[in-house]
């Protein structure tokens, strides 16, 4: 059987030009092609994936290290 809630790497799209940050679930972040090179995903820490539903995150900042999140989502499959 299937855990509810996994472990996966927390990414974002980052523009290395002006910093900004968007989200890999939403719209592309660049607005034209010239744009794009601007942009690349990076990796922010751990968060949790519910595999019930298939929502990524859990309404907090990413974990820091990827054993303080295989703790949570070990409590929360315990539930």
């Amino acid at each position: 059987m299937e855990k509810r809630y996994e472990v996966i790497e927390s990414k974002s799209w980052k523009n290395h030009k002006t910093g900004a940050t968007a989200s890999i679930y939403g719209a592309c972040p660049w607005t034209n092609a010239a744009d794009e090179p601007n942009w690349s995903m990076v990796v922010r820490g751990w968060t949790l994936r519910d595999n019930r539903n298939g929502t990524v995150g859990i309404g907090r900042l990413p974990f820091e290290t990827k054993e303080l999140a295989l703790d949570c989502a070990s409590k929360l499959n315990a539930r």
